[in-house]
């Protein structure tokens, strides 16, 4: 989509000798959630740069007027606020609106600097604040309206970042590592590098979680007739399926032991022995990995010569907590996908869905999207439509185990009682490399909470940080 956004030759002028440049992107309506119209405004890149935000006198795409970003949104007012550097910080300041300006969910009362990942609302529009080099800014005002990324566009600096080193690697034979939580797009990005690959063989995925471990071997390199008792006819497995293309190898950090042995010659020799035949068959393919286990720790198990083998490059992918700046495009791009045209969505459940931890990423987007669509009719999604988040929220409200007698809780821990979802102590334990002193500190929790949290969900205890907590 098309932004009357030019970029200024004095756009950058004094931006060499700044650390940082602030962004702020408008990310989405709640009002239009189909409209797909992100997209970054003007960068703060030196003291007294700055612009406005107000409503547009007509309906049309969001546009930057000489020095006021105009939105369609009836429910900003005509100038509602200003963004301007200081002091070599981001302030964002109401100019007076009637139904205020919003940061981290605060009504804002007098100028207040922003921080990196900041979420600001004005009216019913959603905005998140970013922080990035010189390099990253310029790339993101070429690209205003987002960077292609799969299917989709990307405003995220990050996702910026590693679409142009997967770009940059995709004709090679480099094998890749992606990073990422559960959720987060890690497939996305393996086509990505496929489609520019300008390999004509077929791009194959294998959930390597998803298969009993005495079918892994079978499934992956194939087996011969008569190799074993119901194997009636010969199977080619994922890998030589994937001829001259790309294997993509996803939940790598679940494959057991003895495949991980296996699957390391056939990537040193580029040759699979399929289950009963006596001699490997030489394979020509692009391989790609990808986990939410953290394979460089020595806990995880996972063979430190086959992670090199397969770490050629290590791109990661962050989750969608990190990169609030991309929901609006995906939104818009779920709904058109189920051929929804037009969906709008209330306040206090656009708070819910959107501002989060959103521990399933971009699946729980989705599902979220794809139910309450259904449910809303002719209104907008609301709370009651959101059938997952209510059922999370009703789980929160579990009371955790008693302290142990003689033990006396922390303020801390009073604060926290409510239970997080599995998915979200998980993901802190892959933020914080395994150290559940990190992982409680990450969810603002004391330790033995967080450790109560951990065998309610049965999940094996971690390594300590280095702090020896």
């Amino acid at each position: 989509m098309a932004h009357s956004l030019a970029t200024t030759d004095n756009e950058f002028e004094g931006a060499t000798h700044a650390a940082t440049i602030g962004v702020l992107v408008f990310v989405l309506r709640y009002e239009d959630l189909c409209a797909g119209d992100s997209v970054a405004l003007h960068p703060l890149t030196h003291d007294g740069a700055g612009f406005e935000i107000g409503r547009a006198s007509e309906v049309r795409p969001p546009a930057m007027e000489g020095k006021t970003f105009l939105l369609p949104d009836r429910f900003v007012s005509r100038v509602h606020a200003r963004v301007v550097r200081r002091d070599g910080k981001g302030f964002l300041e109401d100019a007076g609106s009637k139904l205020g300006t919003f940061v981290r969910g605060e009504r804002i009362q007098g100028p207040v600097a922003l921080a990196d990942g900041d979420v600001v609302e004005m009216g019913q529009s959603l905005f998140v604040y970013r922080l990035v080099d010189e390099p990253t800014a310029v790339r993101m005002m070429t690209h205003r309206a987002g960077f292609a990324f799969g299917p989709t566009r990307t405003l995220c600096p990050e996702v910026m970042r590693l679409a142009v080193d997967l770009d940059r690697l995709a004709r090679s034979d480099q094998p890749i590592l992606l990073l990422a939580e559960t959720g987060a797009g890690k497939e996305v990005a393996a086509r990505y590098v496929h489609d520019r690959s300008g390999r004509a063989g077929p791009f194959v995925a294998v959930d390597c979680g998803a298969i009993p471990e005495h079918l892994v071997e079978g499934e992956l390199f194939g087996h011969r007739r008569g190799a074993f008792s119901g194997a009636h006819e010969e199977r080619k497995g994922r890998i030589r399926s994937a001829e001259g293309g790309t294997v993509f190898l996803d939940e790598i950090g679940n494959l057991p032991g003895t495949a991980q042995a296996s699957l390391l010659r056939a990537i040193q020799e580029n040759e699979v022995t399929p289950v009963g035949a006596d001699r490997g068959q030489k394979v020509d393919v692009r391989w790609m990995a990808a986990t939410n286990v953290d394979v460089f720790s020595e806990k995880s198990g996972f063979r430190a010569d086959l992670r090199e083998r397969l770490a050629g490059y290590v791109g990661m992918l962050p989750p969608l907590r990190k990169r609030r700046e991309d929901l609006g495009v995906l939104v818009a791009h779920l709904l058109a996908r189920r051929g929804v045209e037009r969906a709008s969505i209330t306040r206090a459940a656009a708070r819910a869905l959107f501002l989060g931890d959103l521990p399933g990423n971009v699946r729980e987007i989705e599902r979220s999207l794809g139910s309450a669509c259904l449910l809303m009719g002719d209104g907008p999604i609301d709370l009651q439509h959101l059938s997952a988040l209510r059922a999370r929220a009703a789980s929160e409200k579990e009371e955790p185990a008693s302290e142990p007698p003689g033990v006396e809780a922390t303020d801390e821990v009073r604060r926290n009682k409510a239970r997080p979802p599995r998915e979200r102590i998980e993901a802190a334990l892959f933020r914080a490399k395994g150290s559940q002193v990190e992982a409680a500190r990450l969810l603002g929790v004391h330790e033995r909470q967080f450790a109560r949290w951990m065998d309610a969900y049965g999940i094996p205890r971690p390594r300590k940080g280095p702090s020896g907590g």
